[in-house]
């Protein structure tokens, strides 16, 4: 059966119109970068696949030199790894990296589930909290399709730091490593993980939506250390040896 295309809500709008006016300023580099990371979100570009030169300067327009700055950048962020005469290549996290990086998005998780949950109950006016409410119902109600898509699970996030307002939280959540690895590990999940994962998103925005921090902050603790715990159990396969040869 084919799901119901969902009409965004405003939150969702304000989020992608600011969005579209960051495009509009964008230098040819960030747009080589956007162009990689938007693959990697939608799986046209995945973990472990070597990134080509010449692939991305037809689609793109221009020439070589703002696509090695790209993968300057985005090497830097640990998205992408240089490899010695090879060009750069996705990285592909170890098990300890990927423990590692959970384990430091815990406290923000929390820090974001927490401000949002207080913007509910304390600050929002009744046109603020019925665009929240639309942008969150979908994830309260357990979306299948929501949380199987990786651009729905980073948009549940920026809703969430959308309702809390801090200005410094998107530029420190590490959001592309977060589904980078989600993208590594998600052929060896089955069907009692994925429900696990819509559960845990839908008793993250029951909270936020009734404006209990403290149920917000034990929801999305609860889902980190369930993540945690799981990549601890996943066979070695799923952190496959990439080092360079």
């Amino acid at each position: 059966m084919v799901a119901a295309r969902r009409t965004p809500s405003q939150v969702e709008k304000n989020v992608e119109l600011a969005q579209s006016e960051d495009d509009a300023l964008q230098s040819a580099p960030d747009r080589a970068v956007d162009f990689i990371t938007e693959g990697i979100l939608e799986g046209r570009i995945v973990p472990g696949q070597r990134l080509i030169e010449n692939d991305l300067t037809r689609p793109l327009g221009f020439s070589r030199g703002p696509v090695r700055e790209a993968f300057r950048r985005l090497d830097a962020q640990g998205v992408l790894s240089k490899a010695l005469n090879r060009g750069a290549y996705v990285r592909i996290l170890t098990r300890r990296e990927a423990m590692d990086l959970v384990e430091a998005v815990e406290p923000i998780g929390c820090l974001i589930a927490t401000l949002a949950a207080n913007k509910m109950a304390n600050s929002t006016s009744p046109k603020e909290q019925a665009q929240f409410e639309a942008a969150l119902v979908p994830y309260q109600e357990g979306n299948e399709v929501l949380s199987e898509s990786p651009s729905q699970r980073r948009n549940f996030y920026d809703v969430l730091m959308s309702i809390g307002g801090n200005t410094q939280l998107p530029s420190i959540l590490p959001v592309m490593r977060i589904h980078m690895l989600r993208l590594q590990i998600r052929s060896y999940l089955g069907v009692k993980d994925r429900k696990t994962h819509i559960s845990e998103y839908s008793a993250i925005a029951k909270a936020v939506l009734a404006g209990d921090a403290k149920k917000a902050d034990k929801a999305m603790r609860v889902h980190l250390k369930g993540q945690f715990n799981m990549l601890a159990e996943l066979p070695d396969s799923a952190f496959p040896d990439h080092r360079d040869n």
